[in-house]
Parts: structure tokens; C-alpha cells; sequence
């Protein structure tokens, strides 16, 4: 059944099997202008139906178990945007249901309200999606898939953060090291808890974010001079937080990237920052550094650093290099949007975008998801250390060919693409 806004969608929903005889007559049902449209569905009553309409006199017996007359009027005028009148014509079939659906869990999941294809079980919110008039997701640190490697390196620089914050927040960061691992470990060790101080102040996740990256940058100075070390040592930062599964905001420095799989495609919601790009170049040059390119073609600032923004690099900050993140906020479509992945450059040095997400849709969950990405790059001479973090949405696996039942029967259409939620 296509997506039902409660509040505008005026629906009766009725169980008649299709082997049974005619048990209810249609000159019974007089259509009028008052009365409410009648859908014929084969399958089960939703549960999340079935508990909005506990409050209905039909629901507490006192309604019809078949059409005895036409004093019981089941298609009452709604007068406010809920569901009150359910009426069941087989009370074998629901006494068949219940017992199926006793051995399942209480969580609703996407299969259950009618998605295509959801290859991984997510409970879902429901009064988010009555308010959103959509399914949502509830999505946590531990759904989230995660895999890091050393790579062709005999050290690791990269760092990871999946934490659950309150106020149903999901944090989920990536943090490339370089110089050392000083300044990676610092912040991932420290991120939960200046995100939850500046949590308490802002609303605002994009303020959040770029409150939060100044101050673990200027924690990470006092951190050096108090232990003398690390001084040469850097990080870049992804970090994105995910609010009631529906806001997304994201945040970095540097070249690891954060990609939405969205409606079959990829979207990068990072741009590296690079001394090839002029607005960047010209701030390095303006506070007196210099950009030159190496032998392997790459734009460093002052021969040693290939980026122009990242947290640390104290050595090269009176040169342009700041901490200050671009950061931007959008929402999630979970009838459309499959994944959120955050990867580090090890990565996406040898993988396109696509190809990092073709991986992916080859698993079944994001933990293996996670694992194949880094062992593909692995495979293609990433010599770097690589990390990915894998976040699932509400159309996970539906964009691959085995997860529609309608993919090409000889028509040339591939109808998983469409959504049934928006």
C-alpha cells in the first residue's frame, strides 16, 4: 500500500481473503460524499493500525465481524486525524496472523510498513514518522558498520568515532592523521564530550559542529605545550550528526569525505580541501605561505602538507592552514537515501565514489559492507591506512539487482528505483 498520511488520507482498511466466497454485498455500502473510501487488501492488518485504533468501539467488539445491517455503520466521518474504525471480515485469518506475528519482534521495520526491499532489521520511530507523515528509522552506533586497516603502513593514523548522544543524536567521524598519531587519537578521545558542551548551548547542529572543531583544535595546542609533543603532527575531520534519523549535518577539514547514496547514485557532501582550489590558495599566499607541486602532482602547502585546512598542524597555522570546517545540513529521505559512508583518503585515493559504493551494495549488512571497502582498496595498492564508516538509511539494499522483484522482466525498466516512502 503507497504511503497513508493519517492526517490527509481518509482510508478504511479491510482483510478479505481472495479464495472466499462474497461476504460482504455491495449494495450494503451506499457510496456518498460522507462516506470513507474502502481499500481491499490481502494482507494482515498493520500492527501500528491495529494500536491506533485500540480506542475504537470496533476494536473492543462492539463493531460488526460482518456486515449484519445497515444500522452498523462502519464509515463514519472522521472528525479528527486518526484511526478509529477497523473492521475484520475473517476472523480466522487475524486468530492466523497474531500467531505469526507473536514470533517476530515488537519493533516495526521497514518490511512490515511495505518497503521494497530492507535487508536489514531497523525499529521504527513512530511518532517521528506520524509527525514527518513517513517511515523513520531508528538508527544507532551499533547498526552503524566500521572497518579500519593499516593498509602498506607499519603504524595507524587513522581514528573512528560511532557514539550514541542524547537527544537521539548519532555521531559518526573519521579522523585521518598525519605527522603522527598524536593528534587523530586526541580527537577522537575528546570529540563525545566537547560535542555534548556545545550540545547544551546551540540548537544549531551546524553551529555545533563548527564550535566543536575550533575548540578540540585549541584544546589539542594547550595539549602539546603541556606534553611536548606532537607539535609537527595533524588530522583531518569528518564528523556528522544525525538527529531524530532525520537531520543530517556534516562537518569536515581536510580530504576524508562523507558520500550519500541517494535514489541509486552518490552524493558528495565534502569537497577536499586542496591548495588547488583558488579560494584556498589565495588565503595560504595572502598569510604569506606558498603552494608548489610535488612530483607526483599534488598541490602541497610549504612542501609538506597537502591540504589547507585540518586540525593540528600548529607549525604551519600562521600560514593559512586553519581548522575552521564547512559544514552544511540536510535531510534524510530514507525512502530514497540507502547508506551515509565516511571514508578516509586511503580510500578514495583509489576508488571513485561510484566504485565505493558499488562495493557496498554488494553486502548484506553495513559491517561487511565496511570490511569489503577496505579490502578492495587494500587490493588496488591503497598503501595509505584506510577507514570506513557505514551508516544505514531506510532504503538499504534496495539498489542492487536482487533486490526488486521487478527488475527487468523483459521491459527494460528497473522498478527498485522507485519509493514507496517519498
Amino acid at each position: 500500500m503507497h504511503r497513508i498520511f493519517f492526517a490527509q488520507k481518509r482510508v478504511l482498511k479491510v482483510n478479505v481473503p481472495i479464495s472466499s466466497k462474497t461476504l460482504l454485498d455491495a449494495s450494503s455500502l451506499q457510496h456518498s460524499s460522507d462516506q470513507l473510501p474502502v481499500i481491499f487488501s490481502r494482507t494482515p492488518l498493520v500492527k501500528s493500525f491495529v494500536s491506533l485504533s485500540q480506542a475504537s468501539s470496533y476494536a473492543r467488539g462492539e463493531g460488526c465481524l460482518g456486515i449484519r445491517s445497515s444500522n452498523c455503520n462502519v464509515l463514519n466521518k472522521f472528525t479528527s486525524p486518526n484511526i478509529t474504525n477497523v473492521l475484520k471480515l475473517n476472523t480466522s485469518e487475524a486468530d492466523s496472523s497474531a500467531e505469526n506475528e507473536s514470533s517476530q519482534k515488537k519493533d516495526f521495520n521497514f518490511d512490515a510498513l511495505g518497503a521494497w526491499d530492507n535487508r536489514i532489521d531497523l525499529p521504527i520511530m513512530m511518532d517521528a514518522s506520524i509527525k514527518h507523515g513517513s517511515p523513520i528509522p531508528m538508527i544507532v552506533a551499533s547498526d552503524v558498520g566500521r572497518s579500519t586497516i593499516l593498509g602498506k603502513r607499519t603504524y595507524q593514523e587513522d581514528r573512528y568515532v560511532t557514539e550514541d548522544l542524547p537527544n537521539n543524536i548519532l555521531c559518526s567521524a573519521v579522523f585521518d592523521g598525519h605527522g603522527g598519531s598524536e593528534c587523530s587519537e586526541y580527537c577522537a578521545q575528546n570529540l563525545k564530550e566537547v560535542l555534548l558542551e556545545h550540545l547544551a548551548v546551540h540548537k544549531d547542529l551546524e553551529a555545533v559542529l563548527h564550535h566543536t572543531f575550533l575548540k578540540l583544535h585549541s584544546g589539542y595546542t594547550q595539549w602539546t605545550q603541556q606534553y611536548k609533543t606532537g607539535l609537527k603532527a595533524g588530522t583531518t575531520a569528518t564528523v556528522c550528526l544525525l538527529r531524530g534519523g532525520v537531520e543530517l549535518a556534516v562537518g569536515h577539514v581536510g580530504d576524508s569525505r562523507a558520500i550519500l547514496y541517494r535514489s541509486g547514485s552518490p552524493r558528495e557532501l565534502t569537497r577536499d580541501h586542496c591548495p588547488s582550489l583558488i579560494s584556498e590558495k589565495d588565503r595560504i599566499i595572502k598569510s604569506g605561505g606558498k603552494v608548489s607541486v610535488d612530483n607526483i602532482g599534488r598541490h602541497m602547502v610549504n612542501d609538506s602538507l597537502s591540504m589547507t585546512r585540518s586540525i593540528g598542524d600548529l607549525h604551519l597555522k600562521p600560514y593559512g592552514v586553519i581548522a575552521l570546517p564547512d559544514a552544511k545540513t540536510l535531510r534524510v529521505k530514507h525512502g530514497k537515501d540507502a547508506f551515509l559512508l565516511l571514508i578516509t583518503d586511503g580510500i578514495n585515493f583509489v576508488l571513485r565514489s561510484e566504485e565505493a559504493c558499488q562495493v557496498i551494495n554488494q553486502a548484506e549488512d553495513p559491517y561487511r559492507a565496511a570490511q569489503l571497502l577496505t579490502e578492495q582498496a587494500l587490493s588496488m595498492s591503497s598503501e595509505d591506512n584506510m577507514t570506513a564508516l557505514v551508516v544505514p538509511f531506510g532504503s538499504w539494499g534496495k539498489y542492487t539487482k536482487s533486490a526488486s522483484m521487478f527488475y527487468s522482466f523483459g521491459i527494460g525498466r528497473d522498478m527498485n528505483k522507485s519509493s514507496r516512502f517519498g
